[in-house]
């Protein structure tokens, strides 16, 4: 028995175009390893009440693939409760298709949709990896980035980039197991070629001559793994646009404004690649910046307020502590 592993594909209208033509490299690669059974570990769906369209995607696709199915039901975007999840109503289209919430085989087999305290993002997960020791093989969804262990998990990751924390995690990854019910099956974690890339590019902010308090230049900061690590680093818009022209337009591009100012004149040129790019956002850490700084005068001047408080009305110096210390 050859079994395909597959995860996480977060089907939603907007990225139909790009999940079909996953599909179709899925349908390639059932061929090539004469797969027998296909494993979906969990979160088909984006949200818990997908779109007609969206219900056909993957309802066409497990048509045409037209192999025995074990479906997750994850707990998470497609589930209402532990019970309810629209993912439940696949299991009547055909007989080879089998819902459940976990898989569990006779060959020691698990297949979840959760993240372990171990993986490297984990999020405050609860779950620890010593608990499923007593299977030979864990397979594990939820997770978007592909991560191997050293011992007997693998979190497989999503098929396509969902979110821009994937931004580093350049391949997106299927398994095959052949031969899976014999003496020494054969792993394979094959990378897939048609998910649209994802890069997170950062600005800086501007140059200001002259003086020991000059402010860096603008940079783009390029996922690890891509153009060898290299930094590229900027010092006009003209450049930036020059980087944006060369990247296909079905990449998944996120901006990150370090500086308001450069943000202004980037404005005129926004609309023409969220135009071009498949996904194009637009992060203003500026703000987040500024907010804080606010906060902070506004905490010096509630503490002055305060103190003045405290003193022109004689509190006891032990309260005044205290109350200092609430602050």
């Amino acid at each position: 028995m050859n079994i395909l592993f597959a995860s996480d594909f977060h089907i939603i209208e907007s990225d139909l175009t790009e999940i079909n033509t996953i599909f179709n490299e899925l349908l390639i690669i059932k061929d090539k390893y004469c797969i027998n059974k296909l494993i979906i570990a969990g979160d088909s769906f984006d949200k818990v009440n997908p779109t007609s369209k969206e219900l056909d995607c993957l309802s066409t696709f497990l048509k045409t693939i037209n192999t025995p199915t074990i479906l997750l039901a994850a707990n998470s975007h497609e589930s209402i409760s532990q019970t309810e999840s629209v993912v439940n109503h696949f299991g009547i289209l055909k007989d080879n298709i089998n819902v459940v919430k976990e898989y569990i085989d006779d060959n020691k087999l698990f297949v979840g949709h959760f993240i372990v305290n171990q993986s490297s993002k984990n999020f405050g997960a609860t779950i620890d990896v010593t608990t499923l020791k007593q299977y030979r093989y864990v397979i594990l969804g939820h997770g978007h980035n592909h991560e191997m262990s050293t011992s007997n998990w693998c979190q497989l990751g999503s098929i396509r980039h969902v979110d821009f924390g994937e931004d580093q995690n350049i391949h997106k990854i299927v398994a095959v197991c052949e031969d899976y019910d014999s003496l020494r099956p054969r792993w394979k974690f094959i990378p897939l070629n048609s998910p649209y890339p994802m890069i997170t590019l950062e600005l800086g902010k501007k140059v200001v001559l002259g003086g020991s308090n000059a402010i860096p230049e603008p940079k783009i900061i390029v996922p690890r793994g891509q153009d060898q690590g290299k930094i590229p680093v900027f010092d006009s818009i003209s450049a930036i646009t020059t980087y944006l022209d060369q990247l296909d337009p079905k990449t998944k591009v996120r901006i990150i404004f370090q500086d308001y100012g450069i943000w202004r004149e980037f404005i005129p040129l926004s609309e023409t690649y969220k135009n071009k790019f498949f996904k194009f956002v637009e992060k203003k850490d500026f703000i987040l910046t500024a907010n804080l700084q606010n906060q902070t005068k506004e905490n010096i001047s509630l503490k002055e307020s305060l103190i003045k408080f405290l003193d022109t009305n004689k509190v006891d110096e032990s309260i005044k502590k205290i109350l200092l210390g609430e602050l």
